[in-house]
C-alpha cells in the first residue's frame, strides 16, 4: 500500500470495510423487493435497520439507497412528482446518519456515500450491465447529464462526504456524471467504479484500460477530488486481472472493491442464477494491489460484510509479515 495517494475523505493507514447489497438485506425484512428505493417511502425504518446491520458487522462506509432514484422513475412507479423525489433523495441521506448515531459510532468514523447508479439501473431491463442505451439508445452526453441532475443535487445539498458513481458500464455515462457532478458541486470527492466483463473489459466490451483512462483525465481527477477507482457489481473471479489492468494506467489511486456473491443476474427474467463464490480468499490479492475499501454488491448481506471484515484483517497481518 506504500506509494498510494491518499486524498481526503481517506486518511493515511485507512482500510475501510464498506456495506453490501442493500436489496439484498432488505430481503430479510420486506417480502417481494422489486424497487429498493420504494422502501423510502413504505419501508424507512427497514432501510435504516439494513444500515444499522451494515455497520454493526464492520462497514465504516455506507451508501445511499439513491442508486434507483429519478424522478421519471418515481413519477411512473410511485406517483410522486420531482419535489417529492428530491425530498426522499435527501430523506435517505437522513436515514443513514441516523443509522451511524444509532450506533452510537462518533462524527466521522462512518462514512455516507451518495450512490449514483447508471440511467439503465432505472430502466429495469437489464441494461446497466451492458449501457445499450448509449450504444443502441441514443443518450447522449448532454441528456445524460440532464438526467443525473437532480439526484446529484439533491444528494450535494443533503451533505453526503463523497459521491459513488458506481456500476457504470461504460465510461462514457462515467464522465457525463463527472461532468454533472463538476456543475452541480464545488467540493465532494468522487470514487468511480465499473462493471466488469472480464478481467481486461468493461460491461460494454470496450476495454478497461480505456475507460480508466477516461476517469484519470477528467477535471476532477487533475483537482485531486477523485480519491478512488475500481469495480463492484461483477463477478468475483474477474477482480484480481481487472485491478492489474487498473494498475496499468492509475498507479497510485486508491483502489475500491465491491464484487457481487458470485451469482449472475439475468435481465430479462429478472431472476439470479448460479451459486454463491467464496471470494473471501482473493482478499489478500486485492489488499496487495492497493485496495483500501473493500465491501460487497448484490446478494452480500451483513453476515458476508462480517465475514470479509474478518479476511481483510487476516490478509493484512499476513502482509504485514512478509
Amino acid at each position: 500500500m506504500a506509494g498510494l495517494n491518499i486524498l481526503p475523505p481517506l486518511q493515511q493507514c485507512d482500510l475501510l470495510i464498506l456495506d453490501g447489497g442493500l436489496s439484498t438485506q432488505l430481503e430479510k425484512y420486506v417480502s417481494g423487493i422489486c424497487l429498493p428505493t420504494r422502501s423510502l417511502v413504505e419501508h424507512p425504518d427497514k432501510v435504516a435497520q439494513c444500515h444499522v446491520d451494515f455497520i454493526e458487522a464492520g462497514a465504516r462506509i455506507i451508501l445511499t439507497n439513491t442508486y434507483q432514484v429519478s424522478p421519471q422513475g418515481f413519477a411512473k412507479h410511485l406517483n410522486l412528482d420531482t419535489a417529492a423525489t428530491k425530498d426522499l433523495t435527501k430523506k435517505s441521506v437522513s436515514l443513514a446518519r441516523s443509522s451511524v448515531r444509532k450506533c452510537g459510532k462518533p462524527n466521522g468514523y462512518v462514512l455516507v456515500g451518495g450512490s449514483i447508479g447508471p440511467y439503465g439501473a432505472c430502466q429495469h431491463d437489464g441494461s446497466e450491465y451492458t449501457g445499450a442505451y448509449i450504444q443502441q439508445g441514443g443518450m447522449s452526453k448532454e441528456d445524460l447529464i440532464s438526467w443525473h441532475r437532480p439526484r446529484i443535487e439533491a444528494l450535494s445539498e443533503a451533505g453526503v462526504d463523497f459521491f459513488a458513481v458506481e456500476t457504470q458500464p461504460t465510461w462514457q455515462e462515467a464522465v457525463a456524471v463527472l461532468d454533472c457532478i463538476q456543475q452541480v458541486d464545488p467540493v465532494l470527492p468522487v470514487w468511480v467504479t465499473f462493471t466488469v466483463k472480464d478481467s481486461n473489459s468493461i460491461a460494454n466490451g470496450e476495454p478497461l484500460k480505456e475507460a480508466v483512462n477516461h476517469i484519470i483525465r477528467h477535471a476532477l481527477y487533475s483537482k485531486a477530488r477523485i480519491f478512488a477507482v475500481g469495480v463492484n457489481c461483477s463477478a468475483p473471479q474477474d477482480i484480481t486481472g481487472a485491478l492489474d489492468t487498473i494498475r496499468t494506467v492509475a498507479k497510485t489511486l486508491p483502489l475500491v472493491v465491491y464484487p457481487n456473491s458470485g451469482e449472475t443476474w439475468d435481465g430479462q427474467a429478472r431472476t439470479w442464477g448460479g451459486a454463491p463464490q467464496d471470494w473471501e480468499d482473493c482478499v489478500g490479492e486485492w489488499l496487495k494491489r492497493g485496495t483500501l475499501i473493500f465491501g460487497g454488491c448484490c446478494r452480500v448481506d451483513s453476515e458476508q460484510i462480517m465475514k470479509l471484515r474478518v479476511a481483510v484483517a487476516k490478509a493484512l497481518m499476513k502482509q504485514l509479515k512478509t
